[in-house]
């Protein structure tokens, strides 16, 4: 895998902060990039039973990236099935010059995850109020490709319109009712401990998110902690949807003049920070939820972690 000479085009699934752009399908891997066919093993971690799933794989990766994000490089797959099929996919990559560990794909693989947990129990409150309502998260794997020793994520290839609806710092790029009313539902349904954020993806297939936590550990990178939860309230919009989902509204029980003191209150907290981003940290572990606790994070970042180191 090479580094140098990134270029992006339409078939790139990253998209600027409010931008949508269109994603064609990987028909044919690009002729001026060589493609290499490699032995790799697949790690996909189960929240449910708290474990990482191992499966060989065959992936034919193209040398060169075709696109990149602020941390990492992406490069076009296809991951080859026991049948002979093959899957079109992308390769991530931490860029060497971006300071960060390649061991922050364990992060990111949980956090997708993690979201995706998130996302099924919103499909199910959907159902139970008789909503059509759905969505999903892109399954993420860590791979380790034979040979070497960085571990690198794998996801599907995502075809179509990309939109990026908010980001981790508290703004909202799009109006959409669906990705606005999933953050908050995960922040209340994990009894106000984190939120999943950075919502962005093809229709309601998502991919990439962030998601904050109380006492901003875990979750790679991105985790702003509590001033990134405060930071998703002050912007959140309470819509038809966390209504018609039983939701309580952030300004339930509040009489006209604490929502006046509240609001004040933001502003000069706004005006404070500026334009200026808290400092991103990266730590191992996890606030207690209603479905996770620090415990569980721990020891999924230590099995993926030996599972490398024992190979």
């Amino acid at each position: 895998l090479k580094g140098p000479k990134v270029r992006r085009h339409s078939g790139s699934a990253l998209c600027q902060h409010g931008s949508v752009r269109s994603v064609r399908a990987v028909d044919a891997m690009d002729k001026e990039f060589p493609i290499d066919e490699h032995r790799a093993t697949k790690y996909t971690f189960d929240c449910h039973s708290n474990q990482w799933f191992e499966h060989p794989v065959t992936l034919r990766l193209n040398r060169e990236p075709f696109g990149e994000g602020g941390m990492r490089l992406v490069y076009r797959a296809r991951e080859i099935l026991e049948d002979g099929s093959e899957v079109d996919a992308v390769v991530k990559r931490i860029k060497p010059a971006s300071g960060l560990k390649p061991e922050v794909n364990y992060h990111e693989a949980i956090t997708q995850m993690v979201a995706d947990s998130y996302a099924q129990e919103f499909n199910k409150a959907c159902a139970q109020a008789g909503l059509p309502h759905r969505l999903a998260f892109l399954p993420v794997s860590v791979v380790k490709i034979h040979g070497y020793a960085e571990p690198l994520c794998l996801e599907p290839f995502l075809s179509g319109d990309y939109v990026k609806h908010s980001d981790n710092a508290g703004h909202r790029e799009t109006d959409n009712e669906t990705a606005a009313a999933f953050s908050y539902f995960t922040y209340i349904l994990s009894q106000k401990m984190l939120v999943v954020c950075d919502i962005q993806g093809v229709g309601t297939f998502y991919t990439d998110p962030q998601i904050h936590t109380t006492d901003g550990e875990g979750f790679g990178a991105g985790n702003l902690g509590a001033e990134g939860i405060r930071r998703f309230l002050r912007t959140h919009r309470h819509n038809l949807l966390c209504e018609e989902l039983g939701l309580p509204s952030p300004d339930a029980g509040l009489s006209d003049e604490e929502l006046a003191q509240k609001f004040q209150a933001q502003e000069r907290e706004d005006a404070a920070l500026g334009s200026q981003d808290p400092m991103i940290t990266m730590l191992p572990g996890l606030a207690e939820s209603s479905t996770w606790n620090p415990e569980q994070y721990h020891k999924g970042l230590s099995a993926i972690t030996e599972l490398f180191l024992g190979r």
